[in-house]
């Protein structure tokens, strides 16, 4: 019997040291856990498939509208019919470079662009009504634009970002009706940081046969549209017919139709590192700010001139192939072909956003 004892000692002895070098080392390493979830993610999750038909945008400049409609399976529409009217609507934060690009990509094909900010961001935070005070430099666009605060509260205890995001969601479907949105006209449910391009909606508008709701598929960039994602895009934007009572402004999986090929998502391309500090804080991931390091200037500074993650992060990928072919720095791209016209119309003043111009504005 003693012997026995003399065995189990050791086993558990074992077992204990073995459990107090965990503890230590997710002291140490608290965040490890999720990043082995992400390392293992492949094995766990499986990328949704959620359209039953993908359409391949067919776009060339001087092709007709009427080619663009058939090689889509649609017909032009009688030169008689009445277009319907387009509203772009969109959450603002602070993203103004963006803002101004989507509007002047967009003005030829947009009647009306609905903006809705806040006195806080979703997490909480207190913030200055961006869009409000630097109206002037939207002087040029007036007529189109219809805005409104909507002012948010404190989250409680045991809530999200996520609750905040769901109220401003609310706010936008219920301030579309006031902005003048009838039945049957065209809404766009894309964030800020979305760009849909001009021919994508102006395609949608001139042709029948269109889905009432289509998600538009937009080439992920970060930081710059020097470094592209090679993660076959993002696909959560959409374009719908609008009926009131019953449509709703959000952004996630509304239709089983993907249009390919529309436009761009840029993501933190902004232009101070003042703007990355906020947006990192203010998100609905805040959370992904797990380290003291990342919020320093010249952690910043360097993860967007090496296309480094922001926060250090594993990407969220569905194959050990893609996961991977992702790991590191996301590799720089020297074309400029085929981005928005007003950025390479105002090259200079953009010129952050464009190959070669990593270096942002800050007290580095």
């Amino acid at each position: 019997m003693g012997a026995r004892i003399f065995r189990r000692r050791p086993r558990i002895m074992m077992l204990f040291s073995g459990f107090i070098g965990i503890f230590v080392v997710l002291s140490i390493f608290p965040y490890l856990l999720v990043d082995l979830g992400y390392l293992v993610r492949p094995i766990w999750d499986k990328r949704q498939d959620p359209f039953n038909k993908v359409l391949v945008h067919h776009y060339a400049e001087g092709m007709s509208m009427q080619e663009r409609c058939e090689a889509h399976g649609w017909t032009l529409a009688p030169q008689d019919s009445t277009p319907p009217q387009v509203y772009d609507a969109v959450i603002f934060s602070v993203e103004l470079d963006m803002l101004e690009i989507r509007i002047q990509e967009l003005w030829d094909v947009v009647d009306k662009f609905v903006i809705v900010e806040s006195n806080a961001t979703f997490t909480g935070l207190p913030k200055d009504a961006v869009f409000w005070d630097n109206r002037d430099r939207f002087s040029f666009a007036e007529s189109k634009i219809v805005y409104k605060l909507l002012p948010l509260y404190p989250l409680g205890p045991e809530e999200s970002a996520w609750i905040n995001e769901g109220r401003m969601r609310d706010g936008m479907t219920d301030f579309l009706t006031e902005a003048g949105v009838q039945a049957g006209d065209l809404v766009t449910s894309l964030d800020a940081d979305e760009l849909v391009s001009q021919h994508t909606i102006e395609l949608l508008k001139s042709c029948h046969g269109v889905p009432e709701s289509i998600h538009v598929q937009l080439k992920n960039y970060l930081y710059s549209f020097e470094f592209p994602v090679n993660d076959g895009g993002n696909y959560q934007a959409s374009v719908h017919k609008w009926w009131p009572g019953y449509s709703r402004y959000v952004h996630h999986l509304q239709a089983d139709v993907l249009l390919t090929d529309a436009g761009w998502h840029c993501s933190f391309c902004f232009r101070t590192i003042e703007e990355f500090q906020f947006k990192m804080q203010a998100y609905s991931h805040s959370d992904r700010v797990r380290y003291n390091y990342l919020m320093d200037l010249e952690w910043i500074q360097h993860a967007i001139c090496e296309g480094k993650d922001l926060f250090g992060m594993l990407p969220e990928a569905y194959s050990f192939q893609e996961l991977f072919s992702r790991i590191g720095a996301i590799p720089k791209s020297i074309f400029a072909v085929g981005l928005p016209k007003w950025v390479l119309a105002n090259r200079q003043r953009f010129k952050f956003l464009l190959p070669g111009g990593c270096e942002r504005q800050g007290p580095l």
